[in-house]
């Protein structure tokens, strides 16, 4: 079951994201986020946008969110893509099932494009995004350091008018 976040699933996500901070390259934050700092995150970008839950016998599997690109007002058309799983959910599938409501939700929402900035190591998350007809756009190389290590971070996107995922 998809639906909309409630206030009593940010505890487990927010467990969630503090595990691919510690443990991934997927998010490029290095420290633990609080759950003061995380809840406010999030109802900074519901006031706006969706964020919703995979739920499934009654326990959380993933959350999506769509957020601001950019503040500037020509990008209103456009929104910044945000998926994670429980770290023991993934490579079950769960991860479509989120992509495909999000994007169903955006396109409702009248959006035009949807951009993902994925770390260029995150080999699932960019098969994941090519598989709904995400495109890759550009490579920032060496733009973070995590872990002793240069990140580099690619672009990708999706224009939603005539798509037909």
């Amino acid at each position: 079951m998809i639906r909309k976040l409630k206030t009593s699933d940010i505890p487990v996500i927010l467990q969630w994201y503090n595990w691919y901070i510690e443990n991934s390259t997927s998010t490029f934050e290095t420290v633990p986020v609080s759950q003061q700092e995380f809840t406010s995150r999030l109802n900074n970008i519901t006031q706006t946008y969706p964020c919703l839950v995979l739920e499934e016998d009654h326990k959380l599997i993933g959350y999506a969110y769509i957020s601001q690109f950019n503040e500037k007002q020509a990008y209103d058309c456009t929104v910044d893509l945000t998926i994670y799983l429980d770290p023991q959910a993934r490579k079950h599938g769960y991860g479509s099932i989120l992509m495909r409501e999000i994007i169903t939700y955006t396109k409702q929402l009248g959006y035009k494009n949807i951009v993902s900035l994925i770390t260029a190591d995150n080999t699932p998350s960019i098969h994941l995004h090519e598989k709904f007809g995400f495109v890759f756009k550009g490579r920032l190389e060496n733009i973070g350091y995590k872990f002793n290590k240069w990140l580099d971070l690619s672009y990708y996107y999706l224009q939603l008018e005539g798509n037909q995922e």
